[in-house]
């Protein structure tokens, strides 16, 4: 998954319908009022943890997480079970519930009415609420052995096109306006080169998948394209890639960042920080947790600075209207 998620996200219809039949909204807490300290080590042990978080001081809270879909509602809930579970125990709360919006919009509503406790948020979401939200920056996933990827874009060597500049007049596929390195990062490449995405091209298409655009140009369908930057592994005949040119790449997209509400209790925030950073794909006891969980391997640790690019992407992008 190359996309926000914002990008890698299906919006769904109707999906509001099916959570309100499948979820309760509580409060995180139930009380309206904050939960009293916790005591070190609560829930530390998937396998010991209390049943439903008793004896945890935060056994009578309910935390809602909200994501956005990458299959169908119910599919989503599966798929989240065992991480569900497994935050539960180890946290040591009454219960964790999995909340869905359509877009990432949805998601920011949600956590700034106080609607959900934790946001699994998209990178392009998190740099243009930074500062305008209250929420607390935890944990963001590692894919692929690395917390961050690239946006490139193509042609085929033997085009004639050495420059960003020599698009001009040409055929461009993007993926899909969603897509981070597939539309919205390459697309500032080509501003801050002087070439303008919506009028330069004398042609341009949404492709909908990062293998579409790598195949359409090697077939010479498109002059050139955007697409993450192991995209063009995905080609049956690997000698293929020779065939194919680098014309530039973007810096390191970081990965997608998993935020709380700010006025959440401070231990609390922490104890979750630390719940994600315990998984680890590698590890047999909580394989299961991350299976499903679209490609993760676990987490890191998260700061601003590590979407310091992505908020100058989004400020050249909003400014240029």
């Amino acid at each position: 998954m190359r996309k926000l998620l914002s990008g890698r996200a299906i919006a769904l219809f109707g999906i509001g319908v099916f959570l309100v039949a499948t979820f309760l909204i509580i409060g995180c807490g139930g009380s309206g009022s904050p939960p009293p300290a916790s005591s070190p080590g609560a829930g530390s042990n998937p396998s010991s943890a209390p049943a439903a978080g008793r004896g945890s001081a935060y056994a009578d809270t309910v935390l809602k997480i909200g994501r956005i879909p990458f299959t169908n509602a119910t599919e989503m809930v599966r798929k989240h079970e065992e991480l569900m579970k497994y935050l539960r125990q180890e946290l040591g709360v009454k219960e964790t519930r999995l909340v869905l919006a359509s877009d990432y919009n949805g998601i920011m509503t949600k956590l700034s009415r106080g609607e959900i406790d934790i946001a699994w948020l998209g990178t392009l979401t998190y740099a243009e609420n930074m500062g305008k939200v209250p929420m607390r920056l935890l944990v963001k996933p590692v894919r692929f052995g690395t917390t961050s990827y690239r946006g490139i874009i193509i042609t085929r060597g033997d085009s004639g096109i050495r420059t960003l500049a020599d698009l001009k007049g040409k055929k461009f596929a993007w993926v899909e306006k969603d897509s981070a390195s597939g539309y919205i990062f390459p697309k500032a490449l080509l501003i801050e080169a002087g070439v303008n995405p919506d009028k330069d091209f004398a042609e341009a298409s949404f492709l909908q998948k990062h293998d579409s655009v790598v195949l359409n140009v090697l077939l010479g369908k498109y002059d050139a394209g955007a697409c993450y930057d192991d995209a063009r592994k995905t080609l049956r005949e690997k000698e293929k890639m020779d065939e194919l040119t680098i014309l530039a790449t973007t810096q390191d997209i970081s990965n997608e960042p998993i935020v709380c509400r700010q006025d959440l209790p401070e231990d609390l925030a922490e104890k979750i920080r630390q719940a994600f950073l315990k998984l680890k794909i590698d590890d047999p006891q909580y394989k299961k947790v991350l299976e499903d969980c679209t490609d993760v391997q676990g987490f890191m640790p998260a700061a601003d600075a590590d979407y310091e690019y992505t908020r100058k992407v989004y400020e050249l992008l909003k400014n240029r209207g």
